[in-house]
């Protein structure tokens, strides 16, 4: 026999529970709406995420970009050569490169008045791979951010669909890019001394795609240690991101980072460094700094910092 008896509560209590029932009905009025998007916010993507530091994309890199689109027989590429103002004979390569693969590629080239228009949405709809060449990152930020065919994009890229590009294609991929321009400096003094620092580098939005990071191209043949370094120290909640040449990092949907092709990407995390804000003096100041510099077949966890090396093969 169970026995039951009411219990008033106290005053304060009765008070407490008022109010935080009020509370919690007024969150659920507010968040209800869009209850339903919620779910996709919070979701890691499922697609695959493949960016390459420039120079000539490996062809197994180029092959397990293909395998990410759906493979042979089923993969369908648009190759988008709007960062170069050369026109689209890069492009024109790339899609013959996924067509000795036995895959469906063509060039589609956005004009700024196309950005947003249905026709365009409905095009980029029937893709399942999504390539962009190199040229100037800004020219792609400047056209496609905040449009309609970026956003479908980014969808169908959630829903399962791979994202690849090369050089500006692989810079533009973070919310944070650089666009390759220094502060301008005071005087000639100022222009000599400076090498790392903060506030040096330009930086403009990006697509957002790679969360977590900050991405610089051509990374060890043009020694871009300085400005990836001086955007580090700006942002030490982003790991920098230093690609070579004829280099890949994939950016898996577990959120491992994988590395493919001839060189390193080089990783620079600062998210538990000391960093000195000395606005007397040009020159960075920080310890602590992690660098990773990591060859082909070793992968990055960035939530818990941890790599591993591929092992070689028994001789």
């Amino acid at each position: 026999m169970v026995f039951w008896w009411p219990v008033r509560p106290l005053p304060h209590a009765r008070r407490a529970l008022l109010f935080w029932g009020f509370l919690g009905g007024l969150v659920a009025l507010l968040v209800w709406p869009a209850w339903g998007q919620m779910p996709d916010f919070f979701a890691q993507p499922k697609g695959n995420l493949l960016i390459v530091g420039g120079g000539d994309t490996p062809l197994h890199v180029v092959q397990r970009y293909v395998a990410l689109a759906g493979g042979k027989d089923k993969a369908h590429i648009a190759v988008l050569p709007m960062a170069s103002s050369q026109g689209d004979e890069e492009a024109q390569e790339m899609v013959a490169d996924f067509q000795r693969l036995g895959v469906s590629a063509q060039v589609v080239d956005i004009a700024p008045q196309d950005a947003d228009a249905d026709s365009t949405a409905a095009l980029l709809e029937a893709f399942t791979g999504y390539w962009f060449t190199g040229g100037d990152q800004v020219r792609l930020s400047s056209l496609l951010v905040g449009s309609r065919a970026l956003e479908v994009i980014e969808r169908r890229y959630r829903e399962g669909a791979a994202v690849g590009g090369t050089s500006a294609g692989a810079s533009v991929m973070s919310a944070l890019m650089l666009t390759g321009n220094w502060r301008t400096p005071h005087d000639e003094e100022e222009q000599e001394q400076i090498n790392i620092a903060r506030g040096m580098k330009e930086l403009a939005p990006g697509f957002g795609f790679f969360k977590g990071a900050i991405v610089d191209q051509h990374f060890m043949h043009r020694a871009r240690y300085n400005r990836l370094l001086s955007a580090v120290l700006d942002h030490p909640q982003l790991i920098g991101v230093g690609i070579d040449e004829e280099t890949a990092l994939l950016v898996r949907p577990d959120g491992v980072w994988e590395v493919l092709g001839t060189h390193y990407v080089k990783l620079f995390d600062a998210r538990q460094a000391r960093i000195i804000d000395d606005t007397r003096d040009l020159l960075a100041k920080a310890s602590d700094i992690r660098m990773h510099v990591l060859p082909d077949g070793s992968t990055f966890e960035p939530r818990r910092g941890k790599v591993r090396f591929a092992v070689p093969p028994a001789p």
